[in-house]
């Protein structure tokens, strides 16, 4: 028997659409507590005006104990888990179908504002269809093999990286609170979310044909693949796949420490907490021939890349530094007819 179709049409969306308050944001800010700095209520604290002294600055408090660290982490690991089950992810709690996919006006309106801002800084961009899909572990440190190494000058392409919208959503105050994390613990509740802003994001620049940079994990053969043919069939000649390689180890050491540096900013008072990432996500991609699942996934793909480079940049306190690159048919029957 096949099974039930669950899609909504178009009358009962537009009614579930006027059944969700359009005033969520406006909500949350009126809730949160006198100090916050989000709240609208809220007056930084300043000195007397030009005279420079350092002595108003409050001391910053202690560090966490590597003890009291491996507790903090514990905590924020627990706390994720019964948020995801108590159904808090903002895929759950803002979408207005039973599979998930169609957000409430208000939510909509959230990602219409942030994908307006985020193409504004774009205005500058060239539109010559020119694409790179960069990979690696998080952590790896792809923004600065993209930016020093790999001959790209990011000004002349629309980066486009699920993360930087996570952190976009905590600025905004559209992360879930969660009791004792900072909004970056709490950001892989807005995976989705951020995820389908990415998309429409792309959606848009590829409709203009801006120059375009993926920065992403390479985690998924599928959804790299997706992105190329969308490239292609958006006319983009040209499509580059860069890789930038890390042991696991060093990512999930590297993750860690700028994790803990933001979260003892948070701690006080500055910025929205580090970005949390659980090393068992990125364990879990061990591959016995290639060191990652992510490498793999690279791999098996470069023959559908115009041009593609590997980096290495395992070692602290060495340069990155090119391991491989090649081209394919295409692109160099193109280069000998230019």
């Amino acid at each position: 028997m096949a099974a039930p179709d669950t899609r909504l049409d178009i009358a009962e969306r537009e009614q579930l659409r006027h059944e969700r308050p359009a005033s969520e944001l406006e909500q949350r800010l009126a809730k949160l507590a006198e100090g916050h700095p989000s709240s609208p209520d809220y007056e930084e604290a300043e000195g007397p005006a030009g005279d420079g002294d350092e002595s108003h600055k409050p001391e910053r408090i202690e560090p966490l104990t590597d003890a009291e660290y491996a507790e903090h982490l514990a905590e924020v690991e627990t706390k994720l888990e019964k948020a995801r089950a108590d159904g808090l992810a903002t895929h759950i709690q803002h979408t207005i179908d039973r599979r998930h996919e169609v957000w409430s006006t208000a939510r909509e309106l959230q990602h219409n504002s942030i994908i307006d801002g985020l193409f504004d800084r774009a205005q500058t961009v060239p539109c010559d269809r020119q694409a790179v899909i960069a990979g690696g572990l998080a952590g790896a440190g792809k923004t600065t093999v993209l930016r020093e190494h790999a001959g790209i000058d990011l000004d002349k392409y629309l980066t486009i990286n699920p993360d930087d919208i996570k952190e976009e959503l905590a600025r905004r105050d559209l992360v879930p609170h969660v009791d004792g994390l900072s909004p970056m613990e709490a950001a892989g509740l807005v995976h989705e979310e951020s995820s389908h802003i990415a998309k429409r994001l792309a959606q848009r620049a590829y409709a203009e044909g801006k120059n375009v940079i993926w920065d992403v994990t390479m985690s998924s053969g599928s959804s790299t693949e997706r992105r190329i043919d969308a490239l292609r069939a958006a006319g983009y000649g040209h499509v580059d796949g860069i890789f930038v390689d890390a042991p696991q180890d060093v990512s999930v050491r590297r993750c860690d420490g700028r994790y803990r540096e933001g979260h003892e900013d948070h701690r006080n008072g500055i910025g929205l907490g580090g970005r949390y990432l659980e090393s068992a996500l990125v364990l879990a991609r061990a591959d016995p021939d290639w060191g990652s699942q992510n490498r793999k996934i690279f791999e098996g793909l470069k023959h559908r890349f115009d041009s593609w480079s590997l980096y290495y940049n395992g070692v602290d306190g060495s340069a990155p530094f090119l391991a491989e690159t090649g081209r394919s048919a295409k692109d160099r029957r193109r280069s000998v007819a230019e």
